[in-house]
């Protein structure tokens, strides 16, 4: 084998594993995972996007079985409006039932092996009622296999 052609060779297959691990970094894992939200939310305003009582700023953590194909974990109040998913980068948009009336919410996150960031805004009703929005950031990290159903 010539040089050159060994050196397209190389070439060719480190490209190739290049492409394979870019592909692997793409996917969603699946299973059952852990997400933390930490809003920042106006001192007058204390509803979570998810109808919850946030606490004040305090971290809201849940658990939730995912999969590529469904890379965000459902609400019982909320109603996903819409989501995208470029390899490991989701974006979403939806809407949930508070006691103080609708919480519009919009956020993008990227998945990395066994962890997920992102961030996320809610547009939450305002207590003179007007709308506030409020910035959060969500961390997520994989657990294991979801349960057998």
């Amino acid at each position: 084998m010539t040089r050159a052609a060994g050196g397209n060779l190389l070439a060719l297959s480190l490209a190739t594993a290049v492409s394979v691990a870019a592909q692997a970094a793409d996917e969603i894992k699946s299973g059952k995972w852990e997400f933390t939200t930490q809003m920042q939310l106006p001192g007058a305003v204390q509803s979570a996007p998810s109808g919850q009582a946030a606490g004040g700023n305090a971290p809201m953590t849940r658990i939730a079985c995912i999969d590529a194909a469904n890379p965000i974990p459902a609400e019982a109040q909320c109603k996903v409006d819409q989501v995208d998913r470029r390899g490991s980068l989701v974006t979403w948009a939806m809407t949930c039932n508070s006691p103080r009336g609708e919480v519009h919410s919009a956020g993008s996150a990227r998945y990395a092996g066994n962890t997920m960031e992102g961030t996320v805004t809610a547009r939450v009703p305002g207590p003179n009622g007007q709308p506030v929005d409020a910035p959060g950031h969500i961390a997520g990290r994989y657990l294991a296999p979801c349960d057998a159903k």
